[in-house]
């Protein structure tokens, strides 16, 4: 439990260190929810009015998501292993919307967690990637434009229950309703040795 808070801890910095920026006013607005089944920002989230366009700005606010909430998620898809702790505490701590790492020539999004169903666009993104999951390939984020799926290679941990991060190419993984690890191998490009590893070269670079 005390690992636990300190991931969070450091999920909150992270955080607040990605919208510390002269873009903050751009970053945190978004398109206000109009109906049930959208994407758009919550009532609780919303910061002020909605302007003429119907963009609102937003707030992070604490999560209500709780790890038995997560662990259900993994069993529903099969995950072969759980979830890394800092990428527990990621879906445990804040409601947050538009979180795009950059990096050198890359950038990764991270699932958008909306108060109103935080786990959603998780949920699609493996219910979308099934068959990487059931190769030990987990999917937690999106490469640039939504160019691929960013994954957890299960099949190369940390001691500290992490996994090497790497990314398919969409357009590799067209046309196939299913692979063996064999054929996913080749296309799987490495990024980052685990996913601590991703979110500390944020803060060092």
């Amino acid at each position: 439990m005390q690992q636990l808070e300190q991931d969070r801890t450091f999920i909150v910095n992270t955080l607040e260190a990605y919208f510390d920026t002269p873009h903050r006013d751009i970053l945190m607005s978004h398109p206000a929810k109009t109906a049930e089944d959208d994407y758009g920002v919550p009532h609780e989230m919303q910061v002020g009015e909605v302007d003429e366009e119907g963009w609102v700005r937003w707030r992070m606010i604490p999560s209500t998501v709780t790890e038995e909430q997560v662990r259900r998620l993994e069993q529903l898809h099969n995950l072969p292993l759980p979830v890394p702790p800092l990428y527990l505490a990621y879906l445990t701590t804040r409601h947050v919307l538009n979180v795009y790492l950059r990096y050198d020539h890359f950038m990764v999004g991270l699932p958008d967690l909306p108060s109103d169903n935080p786990l959603r666009s998780l949920h699609t993104l493996w219910e979308t990637w099934q068959p990487l999951i059931a190769q030990g390939y987990i999917p937690f984020a999106t490469y640039a434009d939504d160019a691929g799926p960013v994954c957890w290679d299960t099949q190369n941990p940390t001691e500290d229950h992490d996994y090497a991060v790497v990314w398919f190419d969409h357009e590799a993984l067209v046309g196939q309703p299913s692979w063996t690890r064999t054929q996913l191998a080749p296309f799987a490009q490495p990024l980052f040795p685990s996913f601590r590893m991703m979110l500390t070269s944020l803060h060092s670079s």
